[in-house]
């Protein structure tokens, strides 16, 4: 297997490139989830530990995070690839960077000057019967494999060398794959060439609910409404006609300069954009679906509802005695969640994606996490770290937040401690992060030290909680908001009780943070799930259930959690840095406080001889940090943990190899060790 040399990767990313190893028969980056690396490029260090593991494949992440990459795919074994050449400027042609794929296919890269869309589908035929995509873009939100992945070679120009292009020339990029669409959307004269024509709004009024009209109220609202303020309202701008007659439209944030994302005519609103959300690309939207979609997300009853208070439509004068209700009601016993089984085929149409992140790795919009540790630990300060992180849409240890308002109901504290507490965090944070954003209005606070309410008696407040517009709402300390009576030692309670919070978590469209603590004793022997005062349902019943635990260190703690919805998170080791706490990539997570040691096996050499080797493994030119150097030996020698530390510190203690710091050490890894052999280091700080 040809593996992809660090040298390359390190290459791409000093070219601002987010570059990822990747598996390339899945043409899928070999490291779990990736959303990260859509918003930020990683680091020197995570580079390398990647790929100084053995990979097939790289691939680079397009949009914005890479400086407005973009991608022209042109697939099919690159048919029209060469009818494509010949309607480029060749001097435009020429600053390309192009790359032939493994099918025979091409790869045309470039950046923009502004930002570029999501994927498009620029270019369609119909083969063997099929219909299918023979030109699209790699974009904004989008990746692609490339040299010198196995398969992929360079035809012109480099990846480390990308150029920058003006929007007129990518536009006139893209209208040139364009013009190759062979299915032209003849049905609908708003569309541009390449159309894939859906269509909104046609049925203007709830199922069954026409027989209830002598006019429907869409179709009234089709025939007279006036979707150009609605339009205007949602933040789109018009931009004239062109000689046929059709309205230009472009979509919210992008300059019009650079081109039109929709065109109106004769009642038919066509979007053409993949950037244009609520509105979905290559769909045509009659006037009643722009209302709709615009006021009502999408909801047509709703819709329809609202337009007849405003005097559109006209219900039958007589209804034969049937009740006019054009809201679905459930039959009488049964809810909206009771609707029964749904074929998986229906599951997926309507569940195409999964819930929108809150946490990256950790916690989705509607779901559960609780917070574990014993008392006095710090959690209220790490969760008080976590609430601004969301507020102000800044990365909680690594993992991205997505920013939203945040409610802290705290029936612990004092409003005094809490106006004393949370300011300290921020400006500690803000002197890390000066570009921190205020948070001031984000964040609110409600004390309930002495007013005790039960999560029971939230339920009156969920319309406020909604008008709000919390994406998150923390409980801290949990076991003082249980309804009175309740044994936390109950599972069947304890399971109701987060059943109900559940509920909340769908009426408010928010997550829930709850804060535990843990049973007495020594935790360090527990698993992750087991760690928690009261009924173990507790764990069960949350999306996500987070611990923390004192390292063997003093001053250190140690994050572990068990996810529903993300792939396994790897234990993360915290530096108590009053008023903050800070990841420290140094200290084994494995080392928990109190936890007995694991020996070493008998046919394990002794980490003194191995110590002699190690010297072998240290690559000059390409320093790894000392835990990622600890696994190197691990995997070199087929050795137990203890034994690959051990004989890593008496490599370190007898001169064969150094840990520290580097020179010109990259900013925001000062934390960070690494090991190099004699002579290589900076000589301040070894260990």
């Amino acid at each position: 297997m040809a593996t992809i040399p660090v040298a390359t990767a390190m290459a791409y990313l000093a070219a601002g490139l987010s570059c990822l190893p990747a598996a390339k028969a899945r043409k899928h980056p070999a490291i779990g989830s990736w959303k990260n690396w859509q918003t930020r490029l990683p680091t020197e260090v995570e580079v390398r530990a990647w790929f100084s593991n053995a990979h097939d494949a790289i691939c680079v992440v397009s949009g914005a995070v890479s400086g407005n990459l973009e991608c022209l795919d042109f697939d099919n074994g690159g048919e029209l690839f060469a009818a494509w050449i010949e309607k480029v400027d060749t001097g435009l042609l020429a600053q390309l960077v192009i790359e032939q794929t493994p099918s025979g296919g091409y790869h045309v890269c470039y950046r923009c000057d502004d930002p570029v869309d999501g994927n498009l589908k620029l270019a369609r035929g119909i083969r063997d019967g099929k219909q299918k995509t023979l030109i699209e873009t790699r974009g904004e939100g989008g990746l692609f494999l490339c040299a010198p992945t196995e398969g992929y070679s360079l035809q012109q120009g480099d990846f480390a060398n990308l150029p920058t292009i003006s929007p007129d020339a990518r536009q006139a990029l893209l209208d040139a794959a364009r013009s190759l669409d062979e299915l032209p959307a003849a049905s609908c004269p708003t569309a541009p060439v390449g159309a894939n024509v859906g269509q909104r709004g046609v049925d203007s009024a709830p199922t069954g609910g026409k027989d209830a009209f002598d006019l429907a109220p869409g179709d009234d609202f089709n025939a007279r409404g006036d979707i150009h303020p609605l339009l205007e309202a949602a933040g789109w701008q018009f931009c004239g006609n062109n000689p046929d007659g059709n309205e230009l439209w472009t979509r919210p944030g992008k300059d019009p300069r650079n081109g039109i994302s929709a065109t109106y005519k004769d009642g038919s609103f066509y979007v053409f954009s993949s950037n244009a959300a609520p509105f979905e690309p290559n769909v045509m939207y009659s006037p009643f679906a722009v209302y709709a979609t615009l006021n009502h997300n999408g909801d047509y009853t709703a819709a329809a509802s609202a337009l007849l208070t405003q005097g559109y439509g006209k219900a039958k004068s007589d209804l034969g005695g049937v009740t006019l209700n054009l809201k679905p009601v459930a039959a009488a016993g049964t809810t909206q969640a009771e609707e029964g089984p749904i074929p998986l085929g229906t599951l997926k149409k309507r569940f195409p994606e999964m819930r929108p992140v809150l946490i990256d790795g950790f916690l989705r919009i509607g779901e559960t996490m609780n917070i574990i540790a014993a008392p006095k630990t710090g959690k209220s300060w790490l969760v008080t770290q976590l609430c601004v992180c969301v507020a102000s849409g800044t990365d909680w240890f690594g993992h991205v937040c997505t920013p939203g308002r945040v409610l802290i109901i705290d029936n612990e504290l004092h409003e005094e401690t809490s106006a004393n507490r949370i300011p300290l965090v921020v400006e500690a944070m803000r002197r890390a992060n000066p570009s921190l954003p205020n948070v001031d209005d984000m964040i609110d606070v409600w004390n309930l030290r002495g007013k005790w309410k039960s999560i029971a008696d939230l339920s009156a407040w969920l319309p406020r909680f909604k008008e709000a517009g919390y994406r998150m709402i923390v409980i801290d300390a949990f076991y003082r908001a249980l309804p009175k009576d309740t044994d936390e030692n109950d599972n069947g309670s304890i399971a109701s009780i987060y059943n109900l919070i559940d509920t909340f978590a769908k009426q408010v469209g928010c997550s829930f943070v709850l804060i535990h603590h843990t049973s007495k004793g020594n935790q360090s022997q527990k698993s992750i799930t087991d760690v928690g005062a009261g009924a173990g349902s507790q764990s069960r019943a949350a999306d996500t259930h987070l611990i923390l635990r004192e390292h063997k260190d003093d001053g250190f703690l140690v994050l572990e959690a068990v996810v529903r919805s993300f792939p396994r998170q790897e234990p993360i080791v915290l530096q108590k840095a009053f008023p903050l706490m800070l990841p420290d990539y140094e200290r084994n997570p494995d080392d928990l406080a109190g936890k007995s040691e694991v020996g070493v096996k008998k046919d394990d050499p002794p980490p003194s001889e191995i110590a002699k080797r190690l010297a072998e493994l240290v690559e000059p030119d390409h320093p790894q940090a000392k835990g990622v150097f600890i696994d190197t030996v691990k995997t070199a020698y087929g050795l137990m943990e203890k034994t690959a530390k051990l004989a890593v510190e008496r490599a370190i203690t007898d001169g064969l190899i150094v840990c520290g710091r580097l020179p010109n050490q990259p900013k925001g890894m000062q934390a960070t060790k690494f090991i190099t052999l004699p002579g290589e280091e900076d000589g301040d700080d070894r260990n």
